[in-house]
């Protein structure tokens, strides 16, 4: 290919992004533009209906409840990869919160190694219920089912008589409530809006290197400098209050890692070719019970994690901490930010920008004085909204001979 035809292409390529969009919103193609437009919908409306929804210290609060939502969503994300479900991980947080509690305040384990062995808790649950999913063959909607009943009793037994066990002096609470000065945060940020260009730009390079088609310079440019504007205008706000949280830190480096081994691992591949079709995967030569045990560990300690998180925002370890909701509602963050019911499609980034538009839904129901009730109703709305999206999306794939 010569340097003229070269630019050709990208003419062609900056020319026609209407007619690409068009194109791949047919073929069933929408990536994350529904949740994003859903995002800046929501931060209209509810901007509109009160002026603090955006403020400094409204965000600073938002981001904190984001964090433990996202972290538990990505932890579902990755069993609905595999086109299954995990009903026990809100709960599983929740056992592993009062084991951190107990050990650290009732028996002075130091916190390291306290966090360490709820961690290792999490890893082994996820073991045992990808066992019997991957080898035993019991369906996971039956097994992580009977793991949600088991460690709600569990989680009762561990606490003993006391149910309520107040976190305000703990090491978990330090955690969640450390704000990174203003300078870490904007290098932070820059670290995260150059790598992200760079990341594309070698995709570019080396994808012309092949001679396939890639994206133009024009759009490259518009993708990062929205990501930078997004970036440090959350930033320049929330430095106005508290300043970057930890806890909002932490997710999104967890989102960064999941993120880059699905797309850039054979491992990360092999969750896709698994969730997409199991035989075929297998066939292939993928280890399918080895994918799918290892999936169930990593959510266990994504559960873990939100349940160490939860406990620090919230200053609680006892039997209140999680509900059904929490499963709820990351089940229905992972679903709206675009990941598929049925396997095989969805990324690192549904989860977050999933637990962005139910966190911020409920935060701004809550500010013009919404009830816990209408809350629900609207996400649940919402959630329908999304299902329909998934199942038209498939439609169109189907039709294009990708489904």
């Amino acid at each position: 290919m010569t340097r003229n035809s070269f630019i050709t292409d990208e003419r062609i390529t900056s020319d026609g992004l209407i007619a690409t969009f068009v194109r791949r919103v047919k073929e069933g193609q929408l990536g994350s533009f529904p949740v994003i437009l859903a995002l800046i919908v929501i931060v209209v409306v509810f901007q509109t209906a009160d002026s603090n929804f955006i403020s400094p210290a409204n965000l600073v609060n938002l981001s904190s409840t984001v964090a433990y939502l996202a972290i538990l969503a990505l932890g579902i994300n990755l069993i609905l990869l595999l086109g299954e479900i995990d009903l026990s991980l809100a709960q599983l947080g929740g056992l592993a919160a009062s084991l951190l509690g107990v050990l650290v305040i009732r028996q002075g384990v130091p916190p390291l190694a306290a966090l360490g062995i709820m961690l290792l808790l999490g890893l082994i649950v996820g073991a045992i219920q990808g066992w019997f999913f991957a080898v035993v063959g019991i369906p996971a909607f039956v097994v992580t089912l009977a793991g949600l009943l088991a460690y709600t009793g569990l989680t009762l037994t561990t606490l003993g008589t006391q149910k309520n066990l107040s976190m305000a002096n703990s090491f978990a609470f330090d955690f969640a409530s450390f704000y990174f000065p203003a300078l870490w945060a904007y290098v932070f940020g820059a670290v995260a809006v150059i790598g992200f260009g760079a990341g594309i730009v070698y995709s570019k390079l080396r994808r012309h290197k092949e001679g396939l088609s890639s994206p133009s310079w024009t759009s490259i440019i518009v993708r990062t400098a929205i990501l930078a504007a997004v970036v440090f205008g959350f930033l320049i706000l929330v430095n106005q209050d508290f300043g970057l949280a930890m806890p909002f830190f932490l997710m999104m480096v967890i989102a960064i890692a999941i993120d880059l081994v699905l797309r850039k691992t054979k491992y990360g591949r092999s969750i896709y070719a698994v969730g997409g079709k199991v035989e075929a995967a297998r066939r292939a030569g993928i280890r399918v019970t080895w994918v799918r045990i290892s999936v169930f560990m990593a959510a266990g300690v994504l559960a873990a994690l939100f349940g160490f998180i939860k406990t620090g925002v919230t200053t609680n370890a006892g039997s209140t901490l999680v509900s059904t909701q929490d499963l709820l509602n990351a089940i229905a963050a992972a679903v709206i930010g675009g990941t598929s019911l049925f396997g095989g499609r969805g990324s690192a980034w549904a989860a977050v920008l999933g637990a962005l538009v139910v966190g911020a839904i409920n935060n701004g129901l809550y500010l013009i004085g919404f009830s816990s009730d209408a809350q629900q109703i609207i996400t649940a709305l919402v959630l329908l909204t999304a299902v329909v999206v998934d199942a038209l999306s498939r439609r169109g794939q189907r039709y294009v001979g990708r489904g």
